[in-house]
């Protein structure tokens, strides 16, 4: 990088070469050490960068388990939440079964149909929907 003009010393024509000499020394280890400062300030900007890549790098390793940790982290309330829901339900079904009444005898027959005989099997079929309803109720 060139020193800003201003900055240089003046040449007069009529200096001795030696002296243009010295000033053209004093200029390039002006600008050696402005490009010293430079290559440091670089060399930091490097290694900060460097260093900042390690850690990008290692956190890029390990977010499979952070996201696998986060995971868990939410899902094992909504399991506990799941499970209480179900010893509920379990505890509710068990009352309502001791608590239901025993089915109540059949109705007497119709006088019109004791008057039409039906036959037994056909009225073990109409009946069997009512018996199985019955029976998955009582499951429960």
């Amino acid at each position: 990088m060139p020193i800003p003009a201003e900055l240089r010393s003046p040449e007069p024509e009529s200096q001795k070469p030696e002296d243009r000499l010295r000033s053209a020394l004093r200029e390039t280890n002006l600008e050696l050490e402005a490009t010293k400062a430079q290559l440091l300030t670089c060399q930091q900007d490097l290694d900060r960068a460097r260093r900042q890549l390690a850690d990008l790098e290692e956190l890029i390793r390990d977010l499979p388990q952070i996201f696998e940790r986060k995971f868990h982290q939410r899902l094992q309330p909504l399991l506990d939440q799941q499970q209480l829901l179900a010893q509920d339900n379990q505890a509710l079904r068990e009352q309502a079964r001791r608590l239901l009444p025993p089915a109540p005898p059949p109705p007497p027959p119709d006088p019109e149909s004791e008057r039409r005989p039906a036959s037994e099997s056909s009225q073990q079929e109409a009946l069997a929907p009512l018996r199985a309803l019955r029976q998955r109720w009582l499951r429960r």
